[in-house]
């Protein structure tokens, strides 16, 4: 069932109110792309794509995602297989778990959480315009190293 909850005030413009959220119940499965102007809390079965880009998205701990994930936090405390990106945040809570890549500037893993992918934490502000950037960091990338000098200790006779 989905379900909104929101105050029972009336709405008079077209923009949502930041309280409202959708539910995806534990007894739906959806399969295909879901996008949306408010934040969802997806307690079901969904396989295909979430895109909500300025909203928030939370897996509760009954939800499984088979997905790519777009928005601006990522909550996670059911079981997700897929990329999760995030304009903002992405937390895995200790009941969550975690097969696919991260990229967002904040990541958050908890304690007893499960997690098997890679983390990209490169704000995408400070990328140059029309620089894409694959999941995965180039074997000869632009961060500054530091030289360890020569440390190996000979032998006097």
């Amino acid at each position: 069932m989905i379900e909104k909850k929101t105050k029972p005030e009336a709405i008079d413009s077209d923009e949502t109110p930041s309280d409202e959220k959708a539910l995806i119940s534990s007894s739906i499965i959806i399969t295909g792309d879901i996008s949306g102007k408010e934040d969802i809390v997806i307690n079901g079965s969904v396989e295909g794509t979430i895109d909500f880009r300025e909203h928030n998205v939370l897996i509760g701990k009954s939800g499984r995602v088979n997905a790519n994930v777009i928005a601006k936090t990522i909550n996670v405390d059911g079981e997700v297989k897929g990329e999760l990106r995030a304009n903002e945040q992405v937390t895995i809570n200790p009941s969550g778990r975690l097969i696919g890549d991260i990229r967002a500037p904040r990541v958050v893993l908890s304690d007893g959480c499960q997690f098997k992918g890679s983390v990209d934490m490169e704000d995408k502000s400070t990328l140059p315009s029309g620089e894409i950037r694959s999941g995965r960091l180039p074997l000869k990338s632009n961060r500054p190293y530091k030289d360890i000098p020569n440390t190996t200790a000979t032998r006097k006779p």
